[in-house]
């Protein structure tokens, strides 16, 4: 595969050093894209039981469920799609510009939601009109991740895991914000209120963080990798050909990462509707969690950039996958808002920031610059629509199915062990990569 330019991990001869300005305002800008892309995503997990009773009014209450969350899941079809295209657009035009229209996307996906009538005033349309938002969200995040992690990355080579890092702390800033004003919102209105047009307010502060992020990516420069790279190619198509194995061992990296994050979106929804843990109880969890998912990505990511990084996620994946079950048997037989904080904080801290805050990094050795954003994106997407969007959705008809709500735990093991096979396949791949960009193939 030839370059213009050599497509080596630390640039190349038409790169220039950026200072430290720009490279603030990127990560700024790169990071603020990701608290938007987690906020939606979350506060739709978050107001799943409300948004049932409003959008996809049943027979049952059982059944609205199940479709509430079948159109959260629905959005993960669609990033695949956006990941090919966004990812394609961003490796031929540049991240920046890549990233700038996924944010703008994301804020119209935001605000039909946002504004919508419910079923009661226009029928099915309301039903379809969540899914089209979904769907545009969806292809909007497809491409947000992968562009998000090249840009991360590419600023540094000795700091790439801190730098890819940030985005799981933006993540954090989501679940911070998002369970926070959820739990403002049931402090501050009564179940009346917020069913008639609270749950809106939340949501319209997505709309405002949408053109400040498109703005400030408008205002940042350039990856530096990126400048000198060949761009009239076919990303999409060199990756099927040449890469499909790469493809897939990344998308098996993401399992444990994805499952329990969303298993962790899904807690507060389970805690309710399962636990009869009360309402403003049932966010606590992601509340506390989300606090820990700023801060301690970064400290994670620094041990994996000092020393082996792969040794340190298959460590962390182990103590996450093999307490899970353990912590769900413990909640489900006694259960409080007290002990759904410290499930949910260990297998945050497990496997969400010790090993899910390194898989950037990986991603970004796994694959050459010359492609590396459609790769990333598109085995992030398809990861995400295996293991991650549609996981409340299984969770909740496998307890429903075998009466058994330790389930999670099960769940969630199964993916760190797919996980695990996929980090020792690795080693191997990311060995000939290194090789590769040194020859500039």
């Amino acid at each position: 595969m030839s370059n213009s330019q050599p497509a080596t991990g630390v640039g190349n001869a038409a790169a220039t050093p950026s200072s430290h300005k720009s490279v603030w305002l990127a990560l700024v800008a790169t990071t603020l894209g990701g608290v938007l892309e987690w906020y939606d995503l979350i506060l739709y997990g978050l107001f799943a039981v409300t948004l049932s009773h409003l959008f996809f009014p049943v027979s049952s209450a059982a059944g609205s469920l199940l479709l509430s969350l079948g159109s959260f899941g629905v959005a993960f079809v669609a990033r695949p799609v956006g990941a090919a295209w966004l990812g394609s657009y961003a490796d031929r035009k540049g991240r920046r510009h890549g990233l700038v229209l996924s944010s703008v996307l994301m804020t119209i996906g935001t605000g039909i939601l946002a504004v919508l009538p419910s079923y009661s005033h226009i029928g099915l349309l309301a039903p379809c009109a969540v899914i089209l938002s979904r769907l545009l969200q969806g292809f909007a995040a497809g491409g947000e991740f992968g562009g998000a992690a090249t840009m991360l990355a590419e600023r540094s080579q000795k700091w790439r895991g801190v730098y890819s890092s940030l985005q799981w702390s933006a993540g954090g800033v989501a679940v911070t914000l998002a369970s926070g004003i959820a739990w403002c919102v049931h402090q501050a209105f009564t179940d009346a209120q917020i069913t008639a047009w609270a749950w809106r307010l939340p949501f319209a502060l997505g709309m405002v963080l949408g053109p400040l992020t498109t703005w400030l990516r408008l205002l940042s420069d350039e990856s530096p990798e990126f400048i000198g790279q060949q761009t009239n190619h076919h990303p999409l198509k060199e990756i099927i050909q040449k890469e499909p194995y790469r493809l897939l061992l990344a998308m098996g990296l993401v399992s444990a990462g994805a499952s329990g994050s969303y298993l962790n979106i899904y807690m507060p929804t389970l805690a309710r509707t399962e636990l009869h843990v009360g309402q403003a109880a049932s966010f606590m969890g992601t509340l506390v969690s989300g606090a820990l998912t700023i801060i301690l990505p970064p400290l994670f990511a620094v041990l994996g950039d000092k020393i082996n990084r792969r040794r340190m996620m298959a460590v962390m994946a182990v103590l996450g996958g093999v307490m899970a079950w353990p912590l769900f048997k413990f909640l489900v037989a006694y259960p409080s808002g007290a002990h759904l904080v410290l499930v949910q904080a260990f297998l945050v801290t497990t496997l969400y920031c010790g090993y899910y805050a390194s898989v950037p990094a990986l991603f970004a050795e796994l694959f050459l610059p010359r492609n590396r954003t459609t790769a990333i994106a598109l085995s992030y997407a398809l990861g995400q629509l295996l293991f991650g969007g549609f996981t409340p959705m299984v969770l909740s008809w496998l307890i429903s199915r075998f009466h058994d709500k330790t389930i999670p735990g099960l769940y969630l093991l199964f993916a760190v062990m797919l996980s695990l096979v996929c980090l020792a396949l690795s080693q191997k791949v990311v060995a000939r990569a290194s090789v590769s960009s040194k020859k500039g193939v």
